[in-house]
C-alpha cells in the first residue's frame, strides 16, 4: 500500500470581497507531493469557487483540508463540462450579489455535471440500439417493460472516492487498476486504500451505500494530473475484456477531466494485473505513470418492480329498495392514487353484486325489502422509489 500524507499549498487569494460581505478563502490552487511534481489547477470560474467554498464551509464546518478538497473537486467539475455548459455558469458568476445567488450557482454546477450525465448515458444507449438494429449486440432483456428501464440516484455532493495521489500511487504506464465505486456499508473509509475522503453514507459521500439493489453503473468525474507524455485513459466494468471505454486524452502537463458513466461489475473476473476485482476498472494508455481521482456524482440502478400500494375508500351509504338494481359511483381516490375498480358492500342476503366497473359499482337488491348498500373505491400507485 502506498499512502502519502496530505502536503496541501496555497497559492493566491481570492478578488476582493463581494458586496453581502463574503470573507476570503484564499487558497486558489492545490498542490501534492506526488514524485516531486506540484499539481496546480486554476480555471475562470476560480472566484465563484471560492465564494461557494466559503459557504460550505459556513454550513458545514468543514476542516482546511476538507475546504481545498471541495475547491478542487469544483474546479475539475467546471473543467469536465462542455465549453457551453461552462459559459452558462460563468455568464451566471457575474450576477453573484447574495449568499442565496452563490447557493443557486452551486446547484447550477451540480446540475449542469449530472445533466451532461445524462446526455451521455442516452449517447450510449443509442449506441447500443444502433449496434442491435445492426446485429453487432444483442439486446438485453427489458426490465418493467422498458428497455434500459433505469433510476438515477445523485449523491449528496460529489464523493472523493479515488485520489492515487494519496492512496495506491500512480498508475503505471500502460497498467490497470481496480477502483470500489460504491459501498455495501457505511462504515467504509474512502481513503482506506483508494485515497478518497470521507466516510461511505456521511456528508457528500450520502448516497454511495447499497446493500440491496446494487447500481449498474456509476456516474463520475475523472481527473488525471501529473501527466508526463501523450496518453489516454479507459474506463469499464473492470473485466477480462478491455473495451473502447475512451474518457481522456492529454498531452504532457495536462490535466484534464471529464464527468462520464463507467459500468461496474464486481462480481466477475478482473483484468490481468489489475488487482483484486472491484467495481470499474481505469487503464493508463501512456508511456509513463499518471496520477487520477474519481469524484462520484450520482449512480444509476436498474429500476425493481415493487408491489402496488393500494387502499379503499369508503362510499356513503345507500338505501336500495326492493327489486331495484342501480349503478353507483365511487368516491374519489386520494391524489396520487388510481381507481382501480368498485368494490360494492352489503350485510345483507338477496344483495348481488352485478358489473363492477372502474369508477362504479351495479348492486341488485332480490329481496323482498329495502338493503343498506355501499359503493367503495379501490385506490392503488405504483409505490415512488
Amino acid at each position: 500500500m502506498n499512502k502519502r500524507t496530505r502536503n496541501w499549498l496555497a497559492v493566491g487569494a481570492m478578488a476582493a470581497l463581494l458586496p453581502f460581505g463574503v470573507a476570503n478563502v484564499g487558497a486558489a490552487g492545490v498542490t501534492t507531493n506526488v514524485g516531486g511534481a506540484a499539481t496546480a489547477m486554476a480555471t475562470g470560474f476560480d472566484r465563484a469557487i471560492d465564494l461557494m467554498v466559503q459557504q460550505r464551509v459556513a454550513a458545514q464546518k468543514l476542516s482546511p483540508a476538507l475546504a481545498l478538497v471541495a475547491r478542487e473537486q469544483m474546479q475539475i467539475q467546471f473543467m469536465s463540462l462542455s465549453k457551453e455548459a461552462q459559459g452558462r455558469l460563468l455568464a451566471a458568476a457575474q450576477n453573484l450579489k447574495s449568499e442565496e445567488s452563490v447557493g443557486a450557482l452551486a446547484n447550477a454546477l451540480h446540475s449542469a455535471v449530472t445533466d451532461e450525465a445524462r446526455q451521455a448515458l442516452a449517447a450510449s444507449q443509442a449506441e447500443q440500439n444502433a449496434k442491435v438494429a445492426s446485429g453487432q449486440a444483442q439486446r438485453l432483456a427489458p426490465k418493467l417493460g422498458a428497455d434500459g428501464d433505469l433510476v438515477f440516484i445523485a449523491t449528496v455532493g460529489p464523493c472523493r472516492v479515488w485520489d492515487s495521489r494519496f492512496g495506491m500511487g500512480p498508475l503505471a504506464a500502460f497498467g490497470a487498476t481496480q477502483v470500489w465505486g460504491y459501498s455495501d456499508n457505511g462504515a467504509y473509509l474512502w481513503g482506506f486504500d483508494q485515497g478518497g475522503t470521507g466516510q461511505a453514507g456521511v456528508g457528500n459521500c450520502a448516497g454511495t451505500v447499497y446493500s440491496g439493489t446494487r447500481p449498474v453503473s456509476v456516474v463520475a468525474t475523472v481527473a488525471v494530473v501529473n501527466t508526463f507524455s501523450t496518453g489516454s485513459m479507459r474506463a469499464w466494468n473492470g473485466g477480462t475484456t478491455l473495451t473502447v471505454g475512451g474518457i481522456l486524452g492529454w498531452n504532457a502537463g495536462d490535466v484534464l477531466s471529464n464527468t462520464t458513466v463507467i459500468p461496474m461489475n464486481r462480481f466477475i473476473a478482473a483484468y490481468p494485473g489489475s488487482g483484486g476485482k472491484r467495481d470499474f476498472g481505469i487503464y493508463n494508455n501512456s508511456p509513463t505513470p499518471i496520477d487520477f481521482i474519481v469524484d462520484v456524482v450520482g449512480y444509476f440502478i436498474e429500476n425493481q418492480a415493487t408491489a402496488l400500494d393500494c387502499t379503499s375508500v369508503q362510499g356513503p351509504g345507500y338505501t336500495l329498495g326492493a327489486g331495484v338494481s342501480t349503478l353507483f359511483d365511487t368516491p374519489a381516490c386520494p391524489a396520487g392514487y388510481t381507481p382501480i375498480m368498485g368494490q360494492p358492500v352489503t350485510n345483507q342476503f338477496g344483495v348481488d353484486a352485478g358489473t363492477i366497473l372502474q369508477t362504479s359499482c351495479r348492486i341488485s337488491n332480490y329481496n323482498g325489502s329495502s338493503a343498506g348498500v355501499n359503493c367503495d373505491a379501490l385506490c392503488c400507485r405504483v409505490p415512488g422509489r
